[in-house]
């Protein structure tokens, strides 16, 4: 029988764990379908995408971008907490 979770606990939802693992398989950088790989292939394969993927694609990558100042601060105050 399963306990019941203690109320100061955090419980993670599996909409977050899936959420978590579809992150984590753009990251990994030995994966050949992580988002640099994907990139890449893009890019050799210039001409099977139209001018509206391309201009969709790089709407993405500028909000990746925005991110980044972010993404820079929770690295440094992870490794500050170390």
């Amino acid at each position: 029988m399963m306990a019941k979770a203690n109320r100061n606990e955090e419980i993670i939802s599996q909409a977050e764990i899936d959420n978590l693992f579809r992150i984590n398989e753009f990251i990994e950088t030995d994966d050949k379908s992580s988002l640099i790989e994907e990139l890449k292939q893009a890019i050799l394969n210039s001409g099977k995408l139209e001018l509206a993927q391309w201009q969709s694609l790089r709407g993405q990558l500028g909000e990746i971008e925005a991110l980044i100042p972010h993404i820079d601060l929770i690295i440094k105050l992870k490794k500050e907490a170390q």
